[in-house]
C-alpha cells in the first residue's frame, strides 16, 4: 500500500468528524475576539500613547500592536496549542476506542508511513489554523484601516509554522504513546495553559514546545522569535523521530 493510500484513507476517517469543524471554528472564534476588541478599543490601541508604552517589548508601529493584540491580549497562543492538543487526541483516541490498532498495523505497510500519516494529519490542521488566523489579521487590518507592511503578518505566520512543529511533533508522540487519551489530553493542556509561565524562563521557553509558540511574536531588536522557530523546528523533528522509533518497537496487544 503507498503513502499516498494510507494519508487517504486517514483523511476519509475525519471527512464528516468534529475534528474539522473545530479546525475551522476556532479561528472564527479567535477572529470574533479580535474585531470585538478592535472595535471597542481601537481608539486606546492604536493611539500614540499606547504605541510607546509597548515600545517598551519592542514594538513601535500600529500593525505590531495588532499583532501584540491578537497573540497575547486574545490568548491566540493558548487556542493554537490547545486546538492542536485536541486534534492530536482525536486522531489518536479513535484507534484506542475502537480497537482497531491491530488491523492496521496488520497491513502490508511499513509502521513509520502509518505513523507519519497520522501526523500529517495533525499538521495539516495546526497550518489550516494558522492560515486562517492570518486571514482574519488582514481582514481586521483593512477593515479598521491600520496602517503597515502585510509582509509583517506573513513574516509573524511564517515563525508561528516553525514553533508549532515542535507542539504537533510532541503532541502526537504522547497521544499515540498513552492508551488513556485523557491523560495525553491532560498533558497538552496543562502545557498550552502553562506556556505563559514557561516562557518566563529562558531555559524552558524554548525546550518546551507549548512555551515556543508564545514566543513567536515578531518585535524590533528581539531575536527570541527567531530563536523560538528554531528550537520549534528542531523539536518538531526530535520528538518525529522518537515517535516513530517509538511505534517500530511497540507491542502492540
Amino acid at each position: 500500500m503507498s503513502f499516498t493510500s494510507i494519508l487517504k484513507s486517514e483523511l476519509m476517517k475525519y471527512k464528516r468528524s468534529v475534528l474539522w469543524k473545530g479546525v475551522f471554528l476556532i479561528p472564527i472564534l479567535s477572529f470574533a475576539m479580535l474585531f470585538a476588541d478592535l472595535h471597542i478599543r481601537v481608539s486606546f490601541l492604536m493611539s500614540n500613547d499606547h504605541i510607546k508604552h509597548l515600545a517598551e517589548i519592542g514594538i513601535y508601529s500600529k500593525l505590531q500592536a495588532l499583532l501584540y493584540e491578537n497573540h497575547l491580549a486574545t490568548l491566540w497562543f493558548i487556542l493554537l496549542n490547545l486546538s492542536i492538543v485536541v486534534v492530536a487526541v482525536i486522531v489518536n483516541y479513535t484507534e484506542y476506542s475502537e480497537n482497531t490498532w491491530k488491523q492496521i498495523i496488520a497491513r502490508p505497510v511499513e509502521r513509520r508511513r502509518i505513523y507519519i500519516s497520522k501526523w500529517i494529519i495533525v499538521l495539516m490542521a495546526a497550518i489550516i489554523l494558522v492560515v486562517l488566523n492570518g486571514v482574519s489579521i488582514m481582514v481586521v487590518k483593512n477593515f479598521f484601516g491600520i496602517n503597515g507592511d502585510s509582509t509583517l503578518i506573513f513574516k509573524y505566520k511564517i515563525l508561528e509554522m516553525c514553533t508549532v512543529l515542535g507542539v504537533v511533533s510532541f503532541q502526537q508522540f504522547i497521544s499515540c504513546y498513552m492508551k488513556n487519551s485523557l491523560v495525553s489530553a491532560a498533558v497538552g493542556f496543562a502545557g498550552s495553559i502553562g506556556a505563559y509561565m514557561f516562557a518566563q524562563s529562558k531555559l524552558l521557553s524554548y525546550i518546551i514546545p507549548y512555551a515556543n509558540v508564545i514566543l513567536a511574536l515578531p518585535s524590533e531588536g528581539n531575536k527570541d522569535a527567531q530563536a523560538a522557530a528554531f528550537f520549534g523546528i528542531a523539536s518538531g523533528v526530535l520528538w518525529l523521530v522518537i515517535g516513530i522509533i517509538e511505534f517500530n518497537k511497540r507491542d502492540i496487544k
